[in-house]
């Protein structure tokens, strides 16, 4: 007899992709694909009663979890701010009830967004409130202002409501399978033998895993233009990154510099020489940290060059 299981997950790191393959091994078969457009596994069907899966930062969710006690709990877990970065990007586009990407709608028009989540965001709420915007009155937002609102998030990355929660299942007990295993197909199989003593053959709903992923790709390019600036490679130029992106760009490019702010309006960089040229030649008598950081100063540290 099968053993019941939770699986326990911040938003947007593949609780119900992991709950699919669960419920293949426990079927000893592979079944129907659970993709959407955007790339969730929220079509899966719910085969297998031994594993129910819970996104700890829906407060219901966790609620629930408490019901299921005698079940062996399986924590999906991450590192870093790379996987921070993945995994509000992941939820802000294929959270809810999004079948499309919800990225792509929210840069288009967040109004519309916000009505068609599933459950409750705040993004305007915060515009409204600490920027001075409302949507209600003016509409959409420029970009500058929708990407000053992730800004805010990665700067207070601490007391995020994904930060907090990962560091709970972290401390959990809990058998802990990576985000970062999750997505490679090696990693992953090793996990599920460990769980199963065997594993069924995942590589194609892996690979179609991995072409829906664009939070994925998102990361990759977001890295390479990281490395390209560290590199200085100016005649690279940079394109195709979304609102969050741009914002976890500057984010870490102001961790690296410190007392050079990188507060820009509605145009992105558009090349690797705009950001190398913006640093190396960013007055001296304007140089400052940000405020945040000094408030903050026990997660902000000058870096020794």
């Amino acid at each position: 007899m099968a053993e019941n299981r939770n699986i326990v997950y911040t938003a947007g790191c593949h609780g119900n992709f992991i709950k699919y393959l669960f419920d293949c091994h426990d079927a000893n078969e592979m079944l129907a694909t659970p993709f959407n457009t955007n790339g969730n596994s929220h079509l899966r069907a719910d085969m297998g009663r031994n594993n129910i899966n819970f996104d700890v930062c829906n407060d219901d969710a966790r609620s629930r979890l408490t019901q299921y006690k005698t079940s062996k709990n399986y924590a999906i877990t991450w590192q870093g701010f790379d996987s921070f970065f993945y995994a509000m990007s992941a939820y802000t586009d294929r959270g809810g009830v999004l079948e499309k990407s919800g990225i792509a709608l929210m840069e288009e028009d967040l109004d519309h967004y916000q009505n068609t989540y599933g459950v409750k965001v705040h993004i305007g709420k915060f515009l409204k409130e600490k920027l001075n915007y409302d949507i209600d009155l003016h509409g959409h937002p420029p970009r500058g202002v929708l990407r000053n609102y992730f800004l805010m998030s990665f700067y207070t990355h601490f007391n995020h409501v994904l930060w907090i929660r990962n560091n709970e299942l972290q401390k959990s007990g809990s058998h802990e399978i990576k985000l970062l295993d999750i997505l490679d197909v090696n990693a992953l199989k090793l996990n599920l033998r460990s769980i199963f003593g065997f594993t069924l053959d995942i590589n194609a709903v892996h690979e179609t895993f991995m072409s829906k992923n664009l939070p994925y790709k998102q990361l990759q390019l977001v890295n390479s233009v990281l490395d390209d600036v560290t590199k200085k490679k100016v005649i690279k130029k940079i394109s195709g990154l979304n609102v969050i992106s741009e914002a976890y760009i500057l984010f870490r490019l102001e961790i690296e510099n410190f007392d050079i702010p990188f507060h820009i309006s509605n145009d992105f960089f558009m090349s690797i020489k705009d950001i190398v040229d913006y640093v190396d030649h960013f007055p001296e008598y304007m140089k400052k940290p940000n405020n945040l950081f000094h408030l903050h100063h026990k997660h902000y540290q000058r870096r020794e060059s």
